[in-house]
């Protein structure tokens, strides 16, 4: 039994020899320092995310109501502000699709701004 046991291990040992004559010598790994800075990178920079998600929300909701009030003020007729409100739109008509164009590539920028530095 034990001429079996050396025998296996004479097999596995020639297949393990091979094996680390095919295999690549192992690339630098990084210091466990720039490991750590990296953590503490991340860490900080997704409590940055999570603090200013607050302020995201807050924002929205803020351009939301904006956006439903002044709405309102268009549709509504007994308003004094409704009146003014739709003369200066219809005065300004000419220029909202430069406008909106304008706040669309804008929009665009910041996306793939926003994009870019998230992969790096």
């Amino acid at each position: 039994m034990k001429e079996m046991d050396g025998l296996e291990e004479q097999i596995v040992s020639d297949w393990m020899q091979k094996l680390s004559e095919q295999t690549e010598a192992p690339l630098n790994l990084p210091t466990p320092g720039l490991i750590l800075f990296k953590a503490d990178l991340i860490e900080k920079l997704s409590r940055a995310e999570r603090a200013v998600m607050p302020v995201i929300w807050m924002q929205t909701t803020a351009l939301a109501v904006f956006g439903i009030a002044a709405f309102w003020l268009l549709l509504s007729s007994r308003s004094p502000l409704g009146g003014l409100f739709r003369e200066t739109l219809t005065s300004l008509i000419s220029v909202v699709p430069f406008l909106v164009l304008g706040a669309i590539a804008a929009a665009i920028i910041c996306v793939g701004f926003a994009f870019v530095l998230r992969r790096s």
